[in-house]
């Protein structure tokens, strides 16, 4: 396993995403970022990622499905934490049900779920600046 974890973070807005990424870099992690669902488990495959972060409306492949497809092939291998604006109960139930290990609401603020990735995926001790900001996909 790298010194640093690496997050691989899925989610189509990309002014969100570029944020959360900035954030996590930030705070140590590596991140890679796709905005599609289906390259999303391509990088999955590619690389050894410890944590997930997958908004449920992405194109290519829903969340719901990436969440399970991730879980399916890694285990307990990756954690996954989905993101939504939709917050109702079944939308919640369904991403449990399909693999993801929280789910959590895209109002939180970027350092509350920094906090939270934190608490799933501690960031190394020494964080050192990020040498660059790699965009893959969409």
């Amino acid at each position: 396993m790298s010194a640093n974890p690496a997050i691989l973070l899925v989610d189509a807005n990309p002014e969100f995403r570029d944020d959360l990424e900035r954030y996590l870099l930030k705070l140590g992690y590596q991140v890679v970022s796709t905005g599609n669902g289906l390259r999303a488990m391509e990088l999955a495959n590619e690389r050894d990622f410890q944590l997930a972060l997958v908004d449920l409306l992405i194109p290519g492949q829903s969340g719901f499905r990436v969440a399970h497809d991730l879980k399916a092939r890694f285990g307990d291998g990756i954690t996954v934490v989905v993101l939504s604006v939709a917050l109702s109960p079944a939308h919640q139930d369904y991403a449990l049900a399909n693999g993801a290990d929280r789910f959590l609401s895209k109002t939180l603020s970027i350092p509350e779920i920094g906090a939270c990735v934190a608490s799933l995926c501690p960031p190394p001790r020494h964080r050192p600046a990020p040498s660059r900001f790699v965009r893959i996909g969409v």
